[in-house]
């Protein structure tokens, strides 16, 4: 399917395929007695004569009887299966009633138009078929048999877009076969080669609509509901997805006790912070609280300074023999993680006490310089996790000497990974790697924009593991608001 970026400005043409699209033909796989051995209707439609028939060259008698002369069958046999196809025919009601819906949505700023290969016959007769419950659909439409040529002859795409009024830029063309939209492509149209209904009319929406207004749209409607969900289904309360959408949004209204801002609720510890919000879920029955959590949330609050200093203090205690901090406020878990490090040196950085943990600037460079983050880490598995922290690191660091020391590798290392396969999270965090570092980025952004839900969201990509039970844990609500910030940040650099 091809990407595009989004159409808003002028009003668009959609190109539809009857079959193949809209109406899917059951009596293909007829077949009719020969001298040799039967041959299909759909072998008999693919020829050159059915191709002139269908151009308007041939009758309906002249086809069936130079098919039979040819392939050593009975006319009649032919006809009496074309009639009972046509009788039984009927088109994909859902999708045609969804795509109603599209351009009702649309108000005026979509003309719908019908571009087929058919013959007169077979054209005449859907029509009084299916009346107007579905032609209505139509603002034109182009039967081959009408215009003379069939696709994919350029002369029919110069046809449809001339009588219509269309211009290629604001023209989207939806086919089955590959090379019909190849040839529509050629000329500047925007293709898609239909798949299914579902992910035609989530393309359309994608190619017609403002990405973020209609990321915002999800975010909002949502709000305070946007909870983890395991691979298997299972709800999961947490913080951390929370406070990063806080982060990555700046999104932060807070009273003493409880923030309650526009997209989440969590409630406020007194002072660290646990992953969970409640009872702990697939790992023990008491879980520590963490410096990971912890620092994400003194970043993307309010705190008192003198506060976030001494939590500071007191983290520092907890640097194993490496001079490498351990996660979790509990000696008997003696954990260390990369992107972890990553975060909480990120604190360290805004306070302007970086330089009180060399030991994990170094690890963290050397981490960069091999590329040692290229397979992930216990909790964050993908390499997109460790780039978008460095580059978070380097956003909130008035340091001009970790700059110079980390700046010029880090964009090598994020421009090494552009147009690289991942899912929705992993290109919103490249994508934003790249805004704040002032790289531009197309694959990623179409590739992203392309992936955008109907509903206006983006999908459960994975976000970490939990280790014990081997769950994967997802948010729709993460992924869109880094999505969001992502496509915000990127599209002034593209146009």
């Amino acid at each position: 399917m091809t990407r595009s970026t989004p159409v808003t400005v002028n009003p668009i043409n959609l190109v539809l395929d009857l079959g193949g699209v809209l109406f899917h033909p059951q009596f293909g796989q007829v077949k009719l007695a020969t001298h040799a051995s039967p041959i299909s209707v759909k072998r008999l439609v693919s020829t050159s004569t059915w191709m002139a028939y269908e151009c308007g060259k041939l009758s309906e008698k002249e086809c069936y009887q130079q098919l039979a002369d040819q392939y050593g069958f009975q006319a009649d046999d032919l006809a009496i299966a074309i009639t009972k196809g046509r009788a039984v025919a009927d088109y994909d009601r859902n999708l045609v009633a969804s795509l109603r819906d599209f351009k009702n949505a649309m108000a005026g700023k979509v003309v719908f138009i019908l571009a087929s290969n058919i013959s007169s016959p077979d054209y005449i007769a859907l029509q009084e078929l299916w009346g107007k419950d579905f032609w209505s659909l139509f603002d034109h439409c182009f039967p081959s048999s009408t215009v003379g040529t069939r696709k994919p002859s350029m002369r029919f795409y110069r046809h449809i877009l001339g009588a219509s009024g269309a211009v290629p830029e604001d023209t989207i063309f939806v086919d089955d076969r590959p090379e019909n939209v190849l040839a529509a492509s050629a000329m500047g149209v925007k293709g898609i080669v239909f798949t299914d209904g579902e992910d035609l009319l989530r393309s359309l929406m994608n190619m017609t609509g403002d990405p973020v207004e209609r990321g915002q749209t999800f975010l909002q409607a949502k709000a305070g509901q946007h909870c983890s969900i395991t691979d298997r289904g299972e709800q999961v309360k947490e913080n951390y997805s929370q406070l990063l959408m806080l982060d990555i949004t700046g999104d932060s209204g807070i009273n003493e006790i409880v923030l309650a801002s526009s997209l989440v609720s969590l409630n406020r510890p007194p002072r660290f912070w646990n992953f969970f919000a409640g009872a702990p879920k697939f790992t023990t029955d008491t879980y520590p609280d963490d410096l990971d959590t912890t620092s994400l949330a003194l970043a993307s609050m309010p705190y008192e300074a003198s506060v976030v200093h001494s939590i500071l203090d007191e983290m520092l205690n907890s640097v194993d023999e490496d001079g490498l901090l351990k996660f979790y406020l509990d000696d008997s878990r003696p954990r260390v993680d990369a992107v972890i490090c990553l975060n909480i040196l990120t604190l360290f950085c805004i306070y302007k006490r970086g330089y009180q943990l060399p030991e994990t600037l170094s690890w963290i460079y050397d981490i960069l310089l091999n590329r040692a983050y290229m397979h992930g880490t216990r909790y964050y598995t993908t390499p997109e996790w460790f780039l978008y922290y460095m580059s978070r690191l380097l956003s909130r660091t008035n340091d001009p000497i970790l700059r110079d020391r980390f700046e010029n590798l880090l964009r090598t290392r994020i421009m090494e990974r552009i147009g690289a396969e991942g899912d929705a999270l992993c290109l919103a965090m490249r994508l934003n790697a790249c805004n704040l570092l002032g790289i531009s980025n197309r694959p990623d952004f179409d590739t992203l924009t392309a992936a955008q839900c109907r509903d206006g969201g983006w999908g459960a990509s994975l976000m970490y593991i939990i280790p014990g039970s081997s769950r994967k844990l997802g948010n729709r609500g993460l992924t869109t608001a880094f999505a969001v910030k992502a496509l915000q940040g990127a599209v002034d650099r593209l146009n």
